[in-house]
């Protein structure tokens, strides 16, 4: 593996970064279960004949972006990976090693951009709930009695679940990022590290023009 640019490196970095990705996708998959089983505990509380609406938008819908993000970096990160232990001479075109880097940034990037706002409405927002019976629009305070009397909340900082999915992926985006800008460094190194083609001689070296005057025979 010596011949390869940065191999140990890449393999570390692109390990850590696909393990915390697939840590963090299923924290994403654990939280959509539990939601939607809260969510039918509260209809379930809620009187006969009431209809009863969750909004939780906000954080479900980052929520399923982050998600489906990590299957990708985790995807992007392994088969990176596999393809560098199985043939690593395969990963020594700078080219090939820029793409690569460029594919990982796109989705970290994308990342980010989702995490901000997912952090954002964890930290300062609640599930809004409304219920009615009939057209009786049925008090806020009802509703969040009947939530506590049964452990219930709406505030997002006090759900155990959406508070995984608030730390995990910002270690995978930790991770992806180390993993990109060390294939980007790889790529370089390859590229100022690439052999130069031999020159090219044009026409006969003298030594062979003087063997041919040597060899011909005088003209008579």
């Amino acid at each position: 593996m010596n011949d390869v640019p940065l191999w140990r490196a890449r393999a570390a970095s692109l390990s850590m970064a696909g393990a915390w990705a697939i840590v963090s996708f299923a924290a994403g998959i654990n939280a959509v279960v539990k939601s939607n089983r809260e969510k039918e505990m509260v209809r379930a509380l809620a009187p006969p004949n009431s209809t009863v609406h969750v909004n939780d938008n906000d954080v479900f819908q980052t929520g399923a972006i982050i998600t489906a993000v990590s299957l990708v970096i985790f995807l992007t990160t392994y088969g990176s990976l596999a393809f560098l232990i199985y043939r690593p001479t395969s990963f020594t075109r700078p080219k090939l090693i820029t793409a690569q880097a460029s594919i990982l940034a796109l989705f970290t990037a994308w990342l980010f951009a989702t995490l901000v706002p997912y952090t954002h409405f964890f930290r300062t927002r609640s599930a809004r709930i409304d219920a009615t019976l009939g057209t009786f629009q049925i008090p806020e305070a009802i509703i969040q009695r009947i939530q506590q009397e049964n452990g219930l909340t709406p505030v997002y900082m006090q759900i155990g679940y959406l508070r995984l999915l608030a730390i995990l992926p910002w270690i995978e985006f930790f991770f992806s990022l180390v993993a990109t800008m060390i294939l980007f460094m790889a790529a370089s190194r390859m590229e100022s590290h690439r052999p130069l083609p031999p020159p090219v001689r044009s026409g006969t070296p003298p030594i062979m023009e003087e063997k041919e005057k040597v060899d011909s025979p005088p003209i008579a």
